[in-house]
């Protein structure tokens, strides 16, 4: 199994400005979750929930962020 540190990532994700905090507080719980049960499926011990979390709703955010400026691109 990969080793992984104890310590939790300190990474924050900052909210995007075209979803309200409602939105961005569920979708970002949403995948938290999603995370926190495939890191118990796999048997994964330590800091895997928290590093791959920040590392999933950093994703999430990214990904956003490009599907927001191609559709802003297409008006």
């Amino acid at each position: 199994m990969p080793h992984t540190t104890e310590e939790p990532a300190h990474i924050s994700v900052s909210p995007p400005d075209y979803l309200s905090a409602e939105q961005w507080a569920g979708l970002s719980l949403a995948v938290l979750q999603g995370v926190v049960e495939g890191v118990d499926r796999a048997g994964l011990r330590g800091a895997w929930a928290s590093d791959l979390g920040v590392a999933a709703v950093k994703g999430l955010r990214d990904r956003l962020d490009e599907l927001m400026a191609e559709e802003n691109d297409g008006e």
